[in-house]
């Protein structure tokens, strides 16, 4: 019952966010006065500066003021809340996105418009590599972006900016001192930074300290998850020279080191954690403009080193035994970009660019099976998931931006990649131990093979962007994706309680998608509504095709013929006083095979948010917000196979805050949140494979200032 209730709410609720925004496209085709607010700059849409209302391209933006109301622990936790936007997560730590129902790998990470995030060893790419208080604001393209940013981007890109410092044109050394801390009652967690930034005379730098120590968290029903914890250190810089007013050298280090990142299990394991997971990163860049005929010019690399060391005492929930399971892996990659800006006239400008990224990875594993009773070893596999194995990108693309008059904006894009990987033979060995568990009385290697394998796609984008008038922009877009098989794809060798062997004749997936929607910025009105329809070719999954690897049932990744997602996603704010905004957002999604009718794995059921905010300025130049939102899920009864029905939930949040200065000290934000008010019970169905809640009531503090 309260499964048909809140499904029939959240289609109430579409339905009103559509007719109320239909109505005033209708009453505003030919208005009286218009008074467009001006909305924020984005770069990930199209590679270039411009209005997110200027652009065709579905795209939504976590902006800073955003970041400081959520007051979130991690760059992922701020995505949850954007119509099309989904995360599968272990607790708060190992997370997944998924846009418009297609996640892990299918989603291409950045940080600062690079490729750093989906390396193998990454394969969650928005576990907390990245500081959080070092993130100035987040991009996240809705829909296939291949052209722009080759593999991965399949189903979107998500793109974490980060802060930057602007001491260069001072005259005279300047510096000032940052201090952000966090605390959240839910884990006991507490994270802290300071962050010393500066410059002057053409050079600027910034440079932070930052960590965070946080508990096993508890759900709803008040019981601790366990395995759910998360300790870290990070210590970011970030440097900038400029020559001249055309040419700025930019310097980055990024390092990131994780002591303890807890991974939940159903199974009840007594403990599963990565003690261990460390990335390292720099990069060096240069931006130059007015060079000639080239308008701008941007050359990068960058270097990434990942190592992390998984260990996990997992019980059988059916025999006297447990295993010991343990990993390491290590993974680096090395990327270099050119990306370059011809404006042809005022209303034509081309961007173009080619990349080169180079992945390489190796892995160890073992599992050791003992009985409880006497703790005698039985049987030790030892193996490696991931061979010594590597892979070559290399891609070239360019779009041109045209403008029409004033009306009409077409948005052409063409790329070209090519990928090449390869792996070592993988041995798998089984020992089989004696009674007392001192002598191995039986020992069996098998080798999985693997070989050298090619790919290369084109790829292409048309988008149009008709302005019916300065409010109301009308788009539409058709775009094909493609993302290579990933290396856990092609040449994994993993044990379960099944086999997971990859596939190194795996073809890659390509999609061709269209969306149509409209973009409103009126007066106190905010709107935007699109609808989508992916074809997805190839599609890669895991599947019990009947075959067996080392005595064991074998899971295999395979190509699905021919696969399908569609739906459509709305946001909506209105500002029904100076001081009172009113929002809301719904996103559906439905993915299935077109063949048999099977639906696809990890897509979220229809869900959506309504809540009201309260901002206001005092006399005295203090700055105050409260907010309250609700977050509806349906019950996805429509699962994959293998997947589990989860019922339909609700909860609610309530946050508040206020921002001041105070003599010497600027910026003083001090935030008091209330998430899960009424600490509902309930679990994320992209979570429900590991089969545990989401968190409780959880009470979040924040302080932040600069001096």
């Amino acid at each position: 019952m309260s499964g048909n209730w809140l499904r029939m709410s959240c289609a109430k609720i579409w339905i009103v966010l559509m007719v109320v925004s239909m109505a005033i496209l209708t009453f505003t085709a030919n208005p009286l006065k218009a008074a467009t607010t001006i909305d924020e700059l984005v770069v990930t849409a199209t590679r270039m500066e411009e209005k997110g209302f200027d652009v065709p391209t579905p795209i939504e933006a976590v902006s800073s003021e955003t970041l400081t109301i959520n007051s979130p622990a991690t760059a992922a936790q701020s995505l949850a809340e954007l119509p099309g936007v989904s995360l599968s997560s272990g607790g708060f730590w190992n997370t997944v996105p998924v846009i418009r129902g297609l996640g892990g790998s299918r989603v291409l990470v950045l940080i600062d418009g690079d490729r750093e995030n989906n390396l193998w060893a990454g394969r969650s790419p928005l576990t907390p590599f990245i500081d959080v208080g070092n993130v100035e604001r987040i991009e996240v393209i809705k829909g296939p972006a291949s052209v722009l940013y080759g593999t991965d981007a399949l189903g979107g890109v998500i793109n974490v900016i980060t802060k930057s410092p602007d001491f260069t044109k001072h005259d005279k050394w300047s510096f000032l001192n940052s201090v952000d801390s966090r605390y959240s009652s839910v884990d006991s967690g507490w994270f802290g930074r300071y962050a010393l930034s500066g410059g002057g005379f053409g050079f600027d730098f910034d440079l932070a300290i930052s960590g965070r120590d946080a508990d096993d968290y508890k759900d709803g029903s008040g019981d601790h998850v366990k395995n759910s914890q998360f300790k870290n250190q990070a210590l970011d810089f970030k440097g900038r020279y400029f020559i001249n007013d055309d040419h700025e050298l930019n310097m980055t280090v990024r390092v990131n080191n994780v002591d303890d990142m807890g991974v939940p299990k159903k199974e009840g394991a007594r403990y599963s954690r990565f003690d261990k997971f460390d990335t390292d990163t720099y990069k060096l860049a240069y931006h130059g403009h007015n060079l000639g005929w080239l308008k701008d010019l941007q050359v990068r690399s960058w270097y990434v080193d990942q190592k992390r060391r998984y260990k996990a005492d997992i019980p059988s929930q059916e025999k006297p035994i447990y295993k010991l399971k343990g990993n390491k892996f290590k993974t680096s990659a090395l990327g270099a970009s050119l990306q370059g800006q011809v404006d042809f006239s005022q209303d034509n400008r081309l961007i173009f660019g080619c990349e080169f990224v180079a992945e390489d990875a190796d892995g160890d594993e073992y599992i050791t099976v003992k009985k409880n009773k006497k703790d005698i070893k039985v049987k030790e596999l030892t193996f490696k998931p991931i061979p010594d194995c590597d892979r070559d990108h290399f891609g070239i693309f360019a779009q041109d931006e045209i403008l029409f008059g004033e009306q009409l904006t077409i948005l052409a894009g063409l790329r070209y990649d090519y990928f090449v990987a390869d792996a070592d033979d993988a041995p798998f060995t089984t020992d089989v131990y004696d009674p007392k568990g001192e002598n191995i009385i039986k020992s069996k290697t098998t080798i999985n093979h693997f070989s050298r394998k090619s790919d290369d796609a084109v790829t292409f984008n048309l988008g149009l962007l008709y302005a019916l008038n300065e409010n109301i922009h009308l788009t539409s877009n058709l775009s094909s994706g493609f993302r290579a098989p990933d290396m856990f794809e092609r040449y994994s060798t993993r044990s379960s309680t099944y086999m997971i062997i990859g596939n190194p004749d795996l073809d890659p997936e390509y999609s061709y998608n269209a969306d149509l929607g409209f973009k409103l910025n009126y007066r106190r009105l905010r709107a935007s509504c699109s609808g989508f329809y992916n074809r997805v070719k190839d599609y890669i999954e895991l599947a019990n095709i009947g075959d067996e690897f080392a005595g064991m049932e074998a899971r295999n990744y395979v190509n699905v013929d021919d696969t399908e997602l569609y739906g459509a996603d709305g946001s909506l704010e209105f500002d029904l006083l100076e001081e009172l905004t009113l929002f809301g957002n719904m996103a559906y999604v439905l993915g299935r095979d077109r063949k048999s009718h099977d639906r696809l794995n990890m897509i979220p059921p229809l869900n959506g948010i309504l809540g009201a905010r309260w901002h206001d300025q005092l006399a005295n130049g203090l700055n105050y917000w409260f907010e309250f939102s609700g977050n509806f899920f349906d019950r996805q009864n429509h699962p994959a196979k293998g997947e589990k029905e989860t019922a339909g939930y609700s909860f609610f949040n309530l946050r508040t805050g206020v921002k001041f200065d105070y003599a010497a000290f600027k910026d003083i934000t001090l935030t008091l949140n209330v998430e899960n008010l009424f600490d509902k019970e309930y679990r994320n169905h992209l979570n429900a494979a590991d089969f545990y809640n989401d968190p409780g009531l959880n009470v979040i503090t924040s302080l932040k200032f600069s001096f």
